[in-house]
């Protein structure tokens, strides 16, 4: 979004616009996590010849509410298609505002 679309833009279109970034900067932030620890779990397992039994801390278990639980994001075709309905009734309201 460009500085004059900004104060040009309602604040329903700004709020998405943030949201939209929210998640775009969570999401390349676990990317990140997930790659660290990647590659430490490689290099602690590489140095294991010296240390019989590495002691291996996951990350995710330390950001746990950055990462949610797989059993959380699992929603049947019905949950989603009740959820896309909802929100297209609001933004149909909205619109006539």
């Amino acid at each position: 979004m460009k500085p004059n679309e900004f104060w040009n833009s309602t604040y329903r279109e700004i709020n998405i616009y943030t949201q939209a970034n929210l998640c775009h900067v969570i999401d390349n932030f676990r990317q990140d996590i997930r790659l660290q620890e990647a590659v430490t779990d490689k290099l602690i397992m590489a140095d294991a010849m010296s240390n019989k039994k590495p002691k291996i801390i996951q990350l995710q278990k330390v950001f746990k509410n950055l990462f949610p639980s797989k059993e959380e994001n699992i929603q049947s075709p019905e949950e989603i298609t009740k959820r896309m309905r909802e929100i297209m009734k609001v933004e149909k309201n909205d619109s006539k505002i």
